[in-house]
């Protein structure tokens, strides 16, 4: 449910109270300072989020945020200026006179998604813990505020100073349905537990609405009869009741602050059991495939991701991905519709008159955002190292060269004509083509390439460029991992135990047959006819097991182990196939069945050996990006219409798949 439906859902249910809720004036100030200052966060320099994948399916993401007071505004600086005052008045304390300089100043760092609440200690770069304003706190100056705002935008309707309209009625007349809607404000942004769908109460057999019912409906009127009103409104109170403040006190007195701090992920790695094992063997040969979701502020200038993982793995590919041009693009690709239909109707005579003119002038301003937009592209292409070839977007190459190139065209009377329009690639087909190229090539979407990778961390680095389009309250960044086992040391180790107790089968065999052919008449006669079997089956258990307590194999749980389950399910065939001969010889088989538990012990290990000895070539060097969901701009022409991977592990920091 959204924060309006939430709002409804408490005005519903909860009992209307006699007084109004303690809620000060001052404690509104403070609170939709603290939910501006959130949404804008026009304070954070830099946010460097580190992500740690050791064992699947868990990963810590702790992160550091570069924090400038400077770049608080002076309503933000005196907005908060009380607020340890009114922390001392919420609990029964007095005000005490503050200093000419205030020491601390109350800064939202972030937004927490309410659904992982859990305890998120802030330390500055000397490693001290800040303190923190409790939830409840900042909840009950984000109700009051939010309670004010609503009140503020009511009353600037016309109708708010009509005496018989019910807009009037609610807000200067009746008390308790304005009572009503701010504790309902206050009990859904203080409470832990949120509605997950609505529910109405029955009412009683024979009775009618009466004072109470009266007062709920006139709530629920205001806010159903000043919905277009309240849109924006209801974006704000959906940010209230979706997220958390993280609030911390800093030194007013330092300017440049650099915070760090940790917060869980929510985790998506669970696959049925069949698909499962068939992911892992596939593992072993295109890595270990990660997938990180997170949201950043749209204002947000630079961001930083560095991924690491253990010591014996490596990071063989890493992408970033955000989709911060999205609004520009689909704006870009509504005004080449549009151009397209205005092409179509306006005739290219009267080169002089006024709608010439403004569509020339329209044409122009649209081409160049084009242009500007396929450079940027083109750039980040180049520096990645990929490439976006004109095959994958002819329409937009051909506008954008009409755009930049400076070509004319020549007229009757052989002058220069200049106009956009006229230039031969400026059709409507064109200009509709582009639009499709831009939504199905996903321009929205920038890409960051990591090429220099060491080791076991790879680093990031995002900013934004272009235009100061920061429409919305955030950014959603993607990037995916791929991760190999960098040692190679568990597939070889596996491949000489694999060969060694083939040998010891071939070896055992050919001392009871008596012949290196373990086939024929005699043979099988020899094999079931064996004299001293507890022997054979202590050489056949003994010798593999005490190899295979040599192994070093890592954990199942750890990414490593992931990554090796094939060389570990090829070892426990290997295993299997020995402990089936020696079966057979203790059981005082027929020759056949020996012959042929000998067949198997010898052969299996043996195709195990070669399939991990060929394991290496059939290794891809490099996933293509098109297979672990790079923008589809990002490429050859051709794009590669094979499905993406599927990530081993998805974490996402919102919870929102």
């Amino acid at each position: 449910m959204d924060g309006i439906d939430s709002l409804r859902h408490a005005i519903e249910t909860i009992p209307i109270p006699g007084a109004p809720p303690r809620l000060s004036r001052q404690g509104a100030a403070v609170g939709l300072a603290l939910l501006d200052t959130s949404l804008r966060l026009n304070h954070v320099r830099r946010l460097t989020e580190r992500l740690t994948v050791v064992e699947h399916g868990t990963a810590r993401r702790s992160t550091e945020v570069d924090v400038s007071l400077k770049l608080l505004d002076e309503g933000q600086r005196q907005a908060t200026a009380q607020l340890q005052d009114l922390i001392g008045q919420e609990h029964g304390g007095r005000a005490t006179e503050r200093p000419a300089r205030q020491r601390s100043l109350w800064v939202p760092l972030a937004r927490l998604p309410r659904r992982d609440v859990s305890p998120v200690d802030v330390f500055d770069s000397s490693g001290q813990k800040l303190p923190r304003l409790t939830q409840h706190e900042a909840s009950r100056l984000v109700a009051a505020g939010l309670y004010r705002l609503l009140r503020g935008i009511l009353g600037s309707d016309e109708n708010a100073q009509t005496a018989k309209h019910e807009l009037n009625t609610f807000l200067f007349q009746v008390h308790e349905p304005r009572w009503l809607i701010q504790q309902a404000l206050l009990t859904l942004l203080t409470e832990r537990n949120h509605p997950d769908e609505e529910f109405a109460l029955a009412p009683s057999g024979g009775t009618v609405p009466g004072y109470g019912r009266q007062c709920r409906e006139l709530a629920l009127g205001i806010l159903d009869g000043c919905a277009e009103l309240l849109v924006e409104y209801a974006y704000l109170l959906n940010v209230a009741v979706r997220d958390y403040m993280l609030v911390v006190a800093l030194d007013d007195s330092v300017e440049e602050h650099r915070l760090s701090y940790e917060t869980p992920l929510h985790v998506d790695a669970r696959q049925p059991l069949a698909k499962e094992q068939w992911r892992r063997l596939a593992a072993s040969r295109r890595g270990y495939v990660v997938s990180y979701q997170t949201m950043i502020p749209a204002t947000l200038k630079s961001y930083h991701l560095v991924a690491r993982t253990a010591p014996e793995a490596e990071i063989s590919r890493m992408y970033l991905s955000t989709d911060a041009d999205q609004h520009q693009v689909e704006g870009l690709a509504e005004d080449l519709g549009s151009l397209a239909e205005r092409q179509d109707a306006a005739p290219l005579q009267e080169a002089d008159g006024a709608r010439h003119k403004i569509l020339e002038l329209q044409a122009q301003t649209v081409l160049r955002r084009l242009a500007d937009l396929l450079r940027r592209r083109k750039w980040e292409a180049g520096q990645s190292g990929v490439e976006l070839s004109p095959r994958s977007l002819p329409a937009c190459h051909r506008l954008a060269a009409a755009a930049t190139t400076g070509e004319a065209v020549r007229t009757g009377t052989n002058e220069l004509d200049n106009s956009l329009r006229r230039h031969p690639e400026f059709t409507a087909a064109n200009l509709r083509e582009a639009a499709r190229e831009l939504t199905d090539r996903e321009f929205g979407q920038d890409l960051v390439l990591v090429n220099g990778i060491a080791d076991n961390e790879a680093r990031a680095y995002w900013r934004r460029s272009g235009g100061r389009d920061t429409r919305g309250d955030h950014v959603r960044v993607r990037a995916t991992l791929v991760l190999r086992d960098s040692t190679k040391s568990g597939p070889l180790n596996v491949t000489f135990y694999a060969l060694a107790v083939a040998t010891v089968s071939f070896v055992i065999g050919w001392l009871l047959v008596g012949s290196p052919w373990p086939y024929g008449r005699e043979a099988t006669k020899a094999l079931g006819h064996i004299g001293d079997g507890q022997s054979v089956i202590t050489l056949l258990l003994l010798l593999p097991g005490f190899l295979y307590s040599r192994l070093s194999l890592p954990p199942r749980r750890t990414v490593l182990g992931y990554l090796g389950t094939l060389p570990q399910a090829l070892v426990q065939l290997s295993i299997a196939a020995i402990a089936g001969f020696a079966a057979t010889v203790a059981t005082q088989s027929r020759g056949e069945v020996v012959q042929v538990a000998l067949t198997v012990a010898v052969g299996l290990p043996v195709l195990a050996a070669l399939v991990l000895f060929g394991q290496a070539s059939w290794r891809e060097s490099a996933i293509p990006l098109s297979r672990i969901g790079a923008p589809r701009w990002a490429g050859a022409g051709a794009w590669d219409r094979r499905r993406p991977l599927e990530a081993d592990v998805r974490f996402d920091s919102s919870g929102g798949w």
